[in-house]
Parts: C-alpha cells; sequence; structure tokens
C-alpha cells in the first residue's frame, strides 16, 4: 500500500524549514559547550539530543559515564551550559544512556 501525504502550504513547509535549522543551532551551540565542560576522553560518549522547553537531553554511550554524570556532575554541567550558552537556559539537564528509546 502506497502512502500519500496531503499537500501542504508554502508557508507551513518554510515554518518546518526554518525551525530544524535553529534547531541544528542550538544543538550544535550545546555540543560546542560540551567540548569545554567534558573531559577529550569523556566527550565522544556524550551527544546531544534534543532541547525543548529548557530540557536538555543527552544520550551517553558508556554506562561507568551515565553513571557519573546523572551522580555527581548533573547540576555542575547544567550551570556551566548556562554560562557557555546564555541565550539557551537549561532548566533541566536528562540523561540517556545510549540505546534506551527516544526523546
Amino acid at each position: 500500500m502506497v502512502v500519500v501525504n496531503q499537500p501542504r502550504h508554502v508557508g507551513d513547509l518554510l515554518k518546518q524549514i526554518v525551525q530544524q535549522a535553529g534547531r541544528g543551532r542550538t544543538r550544535s551551540a550545546f555540543a560546542d559547550a560540551l567540548d569545554q565542560i567534558l573531559s577529550p576522553t569523556q566527550r565522544p560518549h556524550c551527544q546531544v539530543i534534543g532541547f525543548r522547553h529548557g530540557k536538555l537531553t543527552l544520550e551517553v554511550d558508556s554506562a561507568p559515564l551515565f553513571a557519573e554524570l546523572i551522580g555527581f556532575r548533573r547540576e555542575e554541567i547544567r550551570l556551566r551550559l548556562n554560562e557557555i550558552v546564555p541565550e539557551q537556559r537549561v532548566a533541566q539537564l536528562q540523561f540517556r544512556l545510549g540505546g534506551t528509546g527516544h526523546v
């Protein structure tokens, strides 16, 4: 069975494109900040998944690093992110262990 999407207005399409481009810049800003916050051995194991309504979600692919970040460094990282990226305030920092679902 072939599913055909309904035609969309050009204005709706452009709005979606602009929103996606903005999300990419936001993710990039947080990724750059994580480069400064995490050590070079930790950084490859932690990726920005999403930012919505003040909640930043990071995926960590190492269980020991995941435990360290949620147990000891969550607030430190959140505060540093807010210093480095003040235009996108992080109210809540959420970590997700790699392969456990989607935001």
